[in-house]
């Protein structure tokens, strides 16, 4: 089913074996006189044993939930994402597309686009009829870039291989880098500063150069370097390099790399674009990364085929986040990135003086699905604070290559009301993270236990999760702690 946004414009393989080998211990025959609910007695003896193999206290196994877990189809699952996106954007778009000044139409006015930008100011439009047009463009701040809505522009029809639908205009006014050389430059670069009213609209932004975006000065199909502009219903596809790409300026940004400071007090302009209701696929490099204490809001995308695994090592997400970055990630769907999902981390030291903050990722009501064979569907590594953890909530993650939901390297993050469903290893990995809350959660035929809390892993409160169809201990604890709830209510200081 497609669908449509629119604007006005390490877990330890000792333990899976463990796992296995329990699972395989307790087995017994069926037991034709079934209890209620339809479980043989047998079946339920079984459970009850793994899960005191498993090391969860009881008195927390008493505060998880038996209730079946029924992921959402994919046609579902995607119309809720869709829909939290909307409402994410809905107030951050209430005043960006206000129209102030003159309309702008090329090629009538001005026979390219970039001078149409240059000849424009903050209010103005730039209308571009459908075409090709082969440029790379330089944004300005406050000037708004939108494809010609004539002859039923704005009707939204399928694009290929993709749920989320686009408007007509995006896939008749198309913006081509084939004919440029690499280069720092993207296929669209915002002027430093550029605030929300600056606006790009409705295009297929397509075949910048290949490059390795693992090496510094590379360029990204949309370069959002120390701006906050709209970018919204475009088809970002073929780019030899990251789709979109997101970091701030600072005050040193010409420095040498060894003598650049890039701590937060140093930051000059901010970087906060709204990233909406695009369709981004077959990038050499993630659909999109935001770095540098970029704070993006990644709302109601479809990303897929984006992959670099031909520039060696290992592929890369489809969204990463690091370097001090703070993303608000909703609503997306992801899948066939072979790198994985959502991936955040805290990125390599950089410069005389190194970023000074952890990413503090939102990730919320998203579709993760079948993104590789080996990495996980959402994971956080060296996220969050005690201050501000991490978010992963609400997410639908289905056959994750790795882990579903995964938490480490001294995250911080809460995981709640999420549903993880077939995935190749542990449903949810907390490892050496601390979790405020681990709740309602549901896994479905996790590859291996549907919860493992390990090696130094603490969860401060575990309530309401379901696991159904774990070959082993619905829940591990190996080397962590769950705080155990107090009688009658709270909880109490002593942990498993």
């Amino acid at each position: 089913m497609a669908h449509t946004l629119s604007v006005s414009r390490g877990f330890t393989g000792a333990l899976l074996a463990a796992a296995a080998l329990a699972s395989m211990a307790l087995a017994g025959p069926e037991d034709p006189q079934g209890r209620a609910g339809g479980e043989p007695p047998w079946k339920s003896r079984r459970s009850d044993m793994l899960d005191k193999m498993g090391g969860l206290a009881e008195s927390v196994l008493a505060e998880q939930s038996r209730e079946p877990v029924e992921p959402p189809d994919l046609d579902d699952a995607a119309a809720a994402a869709f829909a939290a996106a909307a409402a994410e954007a809905r107030p951050l778009l209430e005043d960006a597309y206000v129209h102030a000044g003159r309309t702008i139409t090329v090629p009538d006015d001005f026979e390219t686009i970039q001078t149409a930008i240059d000849a424009a100011a903050a209010g103005d439009v730039v209308v571009v009829r459908a075409g090709v047009y082969y440029e790379l463009l330089t944004m300005k701040d406050g000037v708004k870039l939108i494809s010609d809505d004539a002859q039923d522009g704005d009707e939204v029809v399928a694009v290929e291989d993709a749920r989320l639908r686009l408007p007509r205009r995006a896939l008749r006014t198309i913006l081509d880098g084939s004919r440029s050389q690499p280069s720092s430059h993207g296929m669209i670069d915002f002027e430093p500063g550029s605030g929300r009213r600056t606006i790009v609209d409705g295009f297929t932004i397509r075949s910048l150069p290949p490059q390795d975006h693992h090496v510094p000065g590379h360029a990204h199909g949309l370069n959002v370097r120390g701006a906050s502009p709209v970018i919204a219903n475009c088809l970002i596809m073929g780019n030899g390099s990251t789709g979109i790409g997101n970091h701030v300026v600072f005050e040193d940004q010409s420095a040498p790399m060894p003598e650049r400071d890039f701590r937060h007090a140093n930051i000059k302009h901010e970087a906060s674009a709204l990233i909406y209701g695009n369709v981004i696929r077959d990038s050499l490099g993630l659909a999109i990364g935001c770095n540098h204490f970029a704070t993006p809001f990644v709302l109601g995308n479809e990303m897929f085929g984006n992959d670099d695994s031909k520039l060696g090592g290992a592929p890369t997400p489809a969204i990463g986040a690091k370097h001090g970055a703070r993303p608000t990630i909703v609503g997306n769907v992801i899948h066939g990135n072979p790198g994985g999902g959502i991936l955040c981390k805290t990125g390599a030291r950089q410069g005389a003086h190194p970023i000074d903050r952890p990413p503090r990722p939102r990730i919320r009501s998203n579709l993760v699905y079948a993104n590789g064979t080996t990495m996980p569907g959402i994971a956080c590594a060296g996220a969050g604070t005690t201050y501000e953890p991490a978010e992963v909530v609400g997410n639908r993650v289905y056959d994750a290559g790795a882990v579903g939901i995964g938490a480490s390297e001294k995250s911080v993050v809460v995981i709640t009301g999420n549903i993880v469903a077939r995935s190749k290893g542990i449903g949810i990995s907390v490892n050496g993270a601390v979790v405020p809350e681990l709740s309602r959660n549901g896994i479905r035929e996790p590859g291996g236990p549907g919860i493992a809390i390990v090696q130094g892993a603490a969860v401060r409160e575990m309530k309401g999760n379901a696991v159904q169809g774990a070959s082993g201990p619905r829940f591990i604890v190996r080397g962590g702690t769950v705080r155990e709830p107090a009688p009658g209510s709270g909880t109490r200081g002593a942990d498993k």
